[in-house]
Protein backbone atom coordinates (compact mmCIF):
# COMPACT_ATOMS: atom_id res chain seq x y z
CA UNK A 1 0.00 0.00 0.00
CA UNK A 2 1.56 3.29 -1.08
CA UNK A 3 0.49 6.78 -0.11
CA UNK A 4 0.71 9.25 2.73
CA UNK A 5 0.04 6.50 5.32
CA UNK A 6 2.92 4.30 4.24
CA UNK A 7 5.03 3.49 7.28
CA UNK A 8 2.11 3.94 9.71
CA UNK A 9 0.36 1.02 11.37
CA UNK A 10 -2.60 0.71 13.70
CA UNK A 11 -2.13 -0.95 17.07
CA UNK A 12 -4.29 -3.83 15.82
CA UNK A 13 -1.95 -4.39 12.87
CA UNK A 14 1.09 -4.31 15.16
CA UNK A 15 -0.59 -6.77 17.51
CA UNK A 16 -1.22 -9.10 14.55
CA UNK A 17 2.35 -8.78 13.26
CA UNK A 18 4.02 -9.48 16.60
CA UNK A 19 1.44 -11.82 18.11
CA UNK A 20 0.68 -9.58 21.09
CA UNK A 21 -2.47 -7.97 22.45
CA UNK A 22 -3.14 -4.41 21.32
CA UNK A 23 -3.76 -3.42 24.96
CA UNK A 24 -0.03 -4.05 25.51
CA UNK A 25 0.69 -1.14 23.18
CA UNK A 26 -1.79 1.15 24.93
CA UNK A 27 -0.16 0.29 28.27
CA UNK A 28 3.24 1.20 26.83
CA UNK A 29 1.84 4.55 25.73
CA UNK A 30 0.53 5.12 29.27
CA UNK A 31 4.00 4.30 30.65
CA UNK A 32 5.61 6.84 28.27
CA UNK A 33 7.48 4.20 26.23
CA UNK A 34 6.56 6.13 23.06
CA UNK A 35 6.72 9.84 22.26
CA UNK A 36 3.13 10.90 21.59
CA UNK A 37 2.89 13.00 18.44
CA UNK A 38 6.15 11.66 17.00
CA UNK A 39 6.10 7.87 17.39
CA UNK A 40 2.42 7.29 18.17
CA UNK A 41 -0.73 9.31 17.74
CA UNK A 42 -4.38 8.79 18.51
CA UNK A 43 -6.75 9.50 15.62
CA UNK A 44 -10.30 9.28 16.92
CA UNK A 45 -10.44 5.96 18.74
CA UNK A 46 -7.55 4.43 16.78
CA UNK A 47 -3.91 4.58 17.80
CA UNK A 48 -1.28 4.60 15.06
CA UNK A 49 2.46 3.99 15.34
CA UNK A 50 5.36 4.69 13.01
CA UNK A 51 7.28 1.83 11.47
CA UNK A 52 10.51 3.04 13.12
CA UNK A 53 8.99 3.08 16.62
CA UNK A 54 7.46 -0.33 16.08
CA UNK A 55 10.79 -1.86 15.01
CA UNK A 56 12.62 -0.08 17.84
CA UNK A 57 10.26 -1.58 20.44
CA UNK A 58 9.52 -5.02 19.01
CA UNK A 59 12.34 -5.83 16.58
CA UNK A 60 12.66 -6.20 12.83
CA UNK A 61 12.50 -9.99 12.38
CA UNK A 62 8.73 -10.53 12.59
CA UNK A 63 8.11 -7.28 10.76
CA UNK A 64 10.29 -8.41 7.83
CA UNK A 65 8.40 -11.73 7.72
CA UNK A 66 5.13 -9.79 7.67
CA UNK A 67 6.32 -7.58 4.79
CA UNK A 68 7.39 -10.65 2.77
CA UNK A 69 3.93 -12.18 3.25
CA UNK A 70 2.32 -8.92 2.13
CA UNK A 71 4.53 -8.82 -0.99
CA UNK A 72 3.57 -12.40 -1.85
CA UNK A 73 -0.12 -11.51 -1.48
CA UNK A 74 0.31 -8.47 -3.75
CA UNK A 75 2.15 -10.55 -6.36
CA UNK A 76 -0.59 -13.19 -6.27
CA UNK A 77 -3.22 -10.47 -6.76
CA UNK A 78 -1.33 -8.98 -9.70
CA UNK A 79 -0.86 -12.41 -11.25
CA UNK A 80 -4.57 -13.12 -10.92
CA UNK A 81 -5.48 -9.73 -12.42
CA UNK A 82 -3.09 -10.28 -15.31
CA UNK A 83 -4.61 -13.70 -15.96
CA UNK A 84 -8.12 -12.24 -15.98
CA UNK A 85 -6.94 -9.47 -18.31
CA UNK A 86 -5.38 -11.97 -20.73
CA UNK A 87 -8.57 -14.04 -20.78
CA UNK A 88 -10.60 -10.93 -21.52
CA UNK A 89 -8.26 -10.03 -24.39
CA UNK A 90 -8.55 -13.53 -25.87
CA UNK A 91 -12.34 -13.37 -25.65
CA UNK A 92 -12.47 -9.97 -27.31
CA UNK A 93 -10.17 -11.13 -30.14
CA UNK A 94 -12.41 -14.12 -30.87
CA UNK A 95 -15.63 -12.14 -31.02
CA UNK A 96 -14.06 -8.91 -32.29
CA UNK A 97 -15.34 -9.13 -35.86
CA UNK A 98 -18.93 -9.82 -34.83
CA UNK A 99 -18.78 -7.08 -32.23
CA UNK A 100 -17.44 -4.57 -34.78
CA UNK A 101 -20.24 -5.32 -37.23
CA UNK A 102 -22.98 -5.01 -34.64
CA UNK A 103 -21.48 -1.86 -33.16
CA UNK A 104 -21.42 -0.27 -36.62
CA UNK A 105 -25.13 -1.01 -36.99
CA UNK A 106 -25.88 0.47 -33.60
CA UNK A 107 -23.71 3.47 -34.38
CA UNK A 108 -25.50 4.11 -37.68
CA UNK A 109 -28.90 3.77 -35.98
CA UNK A 110 -27.84 6.26 -33.33
CA UNK A 111 -26.70 8.70 -36.03
CA UNK A 112 -30.06 8.42 -37.79
CA UNK A 113 -31.97 8.91 -34.56
CA UNK A 114 -29.82 11.92 -33.67
CA UNK A 115 -30.41 13.51 -37.10
CA UNK A 116 -34.16 13.04 -36.74
CA UNK A 117 -34.14 14.44 -33.21
CA UNK A 118 -32.01 17.42 -34.27
CA UNK A 119 -34.35 18.09 -37.19
CA UNK A 120 -37.34 18.03 -34.85
CA UNK A 121 -35.60 20.32 -32.31
CA UNK A 122 -34.59 22.77 -35.05
CA UNK A 123 -38.18 22.91 -36.26
CA UNK A 124 -37.53 21.23 -39.59
CA UNK A 125 -40.00 18.47 -38.69
CA UNK A 126 -43.42 19.50 -37.38
CA UNK A 127 -45.48 17.13 -35.25
CA UNK A 128 -45.13 13.40 -34.97
CA UNK A 129 -45.88 10.95 -37.74
CA UNK A 130 -48.13 8.12 -36.62
CA UNK A 131 -48.67 4.99 -38.59
CA UNK A 132 -52.04 3.33 -38.30
CA UNK A 133 -52.46 -0.35 -37.76
CA UNK A 134 -55.54 -2.45 -38.28
CA UNK A 135 -56.09 -5.26 -35.85
CA UNK A 136 -58.41 -8.12 -36.58
CA UNK A 137 -60.20 -8.78 -33.32
CA UNK A 138 -62.52 -11.36 -34.77
CA UNK A 139 -61.47 -14.79 -33.54
CA UNK A 140 -63.55 -16.67 -36.09
CA UNK A 141 -61.97 -17.64 -39.38
CA UNK A 142 -63.15 -15.74 -42.38
CA UNK A 143 -63.37 -17.55 -45.71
Amino acid sequence: MKGSFEGLYTFLEVAEIYGIDDSCLRKQVARDKFVIGEEVKKMGRTWIITEQAMIKSFGALKFEEYKKKQQKKEQAKEKKLNKVSLNAQKTSKCSGQKRNRSSKKVHSMNEKEEKIRDSWVNGEIKGVELKSFAFNTNDSEQI
